[in-house]
């Protein structure tokens, strides 16, 4: 059972899941390259974890809301859920995407985001062992966030927009070895 100092937390997190989720369904209809096979698998790519992420966080928080529901249990189905989502997007790269630069920072991101719902998993167990943690509760509070930002972020890559992250900027200062021949 869930603290009721938590309530207004999860309220907000369901609502803006929800609307998040709503909003990533326009991000993936005017998504860029939608005719050529290996941008569409790309952006399948990314759309599917960014789905992934928010609807694990609208699902935990939802179920977060019911009275007397094991947040512990709930968190572990929805992680393995999530976890086998990644595998499903990871079969799905590895048998139709061509190589290239994309497909390994796609695989970089799944490989992330399935190491965050492993560690959800942990967390969930822990939670369900011990219900009156609050340790835990604040750890999956956190988690959800963060599955905001990765969400959000493939989003963002979804509607073309340049990706402008240190490491991507970083990596493009440095000269690559077929620029250099």
């Amino acid at each position: 059972m869930v603290p009721s100092d938590f309530g207004p937390f999860f309220a907000a997190t369901a609502a803006v899941a929800g609307a998040l989720i709503g909003l990533l369904f326009v991000a993936i209809s005017v998504a860029p390259g939608r005719d050529d096979p290996a941008a569409r698998v790309v952006t399948d790519i990314r759309a599917g974890i960014a789905f992934s992420a928010l609807v694990n966080t609208l699902a935990v928080s939802l179920f977060a809301l019911v009275p007397g529901a094991s947040l512990g249990v709930t968190v572990v189905v929805v992680s393995l859920v999530s976890l086998s989502s990644c595998a499903a997007l990871g079969i799905v790269l590895v048998r139709e995407a061509a190589p290239g630069p994309g497909r390994g920072r796609q695989s970089a991101y799944l490989v992330v985001q399935s190491l965050v719902f492993v560690y959800e998993v942990i967390v969930g167990i822990q939670l369900a062992t011990d219900p009156h943690d609050v340790g835990s509760l604040k750890t999956v509070c956190t988690m959800l966030i963060v599955l905001f930002l990765v969400g959000i972020a493939r989003a963002w890559q979804l509607i073309g927009a340049r990706d402008t992250g240190l490491i991507t900027e970083v990596g493009h200062s440095v000269p690559s070895r077929s620029r250099r021949t």
